[in-house]
């Protein structure tokens, strides 16, 4: 596992201000997404460098950048963070299997869901529980959740696929599926109990994280293009980077803290940190 440290403190600076969206990119990347948050406010996500491979990293919020890089893979993606500055994600071997990981300050650790071709790591809460996604020999797509040592398999109810994203401390865990029609609809999962996630009058909808309050957040799709929500007791509030052609939020915290990614006029990437004092306490 290769870290490197560089700092950025302008992002945080601008933050301090009061500043709602701000663009985050890694330095002398092509394109960034932020994917994760946790309660400090260390993000964590996915830069492509110039030589086209995708590395994982995480900021603090004094600015240090850290780049993951898996030993001996292909690419890796940094997903999600927890309090403790544990990581999960996903890297490519030189087999071209992905493979989920958890990293801890302790190190590494691959996880292979049982008899899968392949398995991703997206979502990991306080207690180093996972939510993730595994194909199977048959190439079927299931969500899964890794409770320390026991994985269990989500499926939504006659879904052709499901992707478990997120889960927080109590266990409840966001993602999406897919119907028999092809359409894609966000999903909460509580005690075995599913309920679909729509946003109003869209075509499409993806949840991508939750925190500890059940505030979600996720992407949904009309005819007008791509655009982030965030959603607190059944309430939508509509997400849009400010002059972006497409908005995806990917994860927030309970202070409000939201992140995510947007393409800009000119097909480029970046990801942003957004806190707003209202979203943030709800009072």
């Amino acid at each position: 596992m290769r870290l490197v440290c560089l700092i950025l403190l302008a992002c945080f600076f601008h933050l301090a201000h009061g500043q709602d969206y701000v663009p985050l990119d890694f330095p002398g990347s092509t394109s960034t997404r932020v994917l994760g948050v946790n309660l400090s406010g260390t993000v964590s996500g996915t830069f492509t460098a110039s030589n086209d491979r995708n590395y994982g990293f995480t900021l603090n919020p004094q600015g240090f950048f850290r780049t993951v890089d898996i030993d001996d893979s292909i690419d890796t993606r940094a997903m999600g963070i927890n309090r403790h500055g544990s990581l999960t994600g996903d890297y490519l071997d030189s087999d071209e299997r992905h493979h989920a990981f958890m990293m801890q300050s302790n190190g590494m650790k691959t996880i292979n869901f049982p008899e899968a071709i392949s398995t991703y790591g997206y979502g990991i809460n306080a207690r180093g529980d996972i939510a993730g996604q595994y194909e199977d020999v048959n190439g079927g797509m299931h969500g899964f959740r890794l409770n320390r040592t026991e994985y269990l398999s989500i499926d939504y109810p006659n879904a052709v696929m499901t992707i478990a994203r997120d889960l927080n401390n109590t266990g409840d865990v966001v993602g999406e599926y897919q119907d028999d029609a092809g359409a894609h609809h966000g999903f909460f999962l509580r005690n075995g109990v599913y309920a679909r996630i729509d946003y109003p009058n869209a075509s499409t909808t993806r949840a991508f994280g939750i925190n500890n309050r059940r505030d979600v957040v996720g992407s949904y799709s009309d005819d007008t293009g791509t655009h982030g929500f965030w959603m607190r007791a059944g309430s939508y509030t509509t997400m849009d980077f400010p002059g972006a052609v497409s908005t995806v939020v990917t994860d927030l915290n309970e202070d409000g803290v939201i992140v995510g990614y947007f393409v800009d006029v000119g097909g480029d990437t970046h990801g942003f940190i957004y806190k707003k004092q209202t979203i943030a306490t709800g009072r």
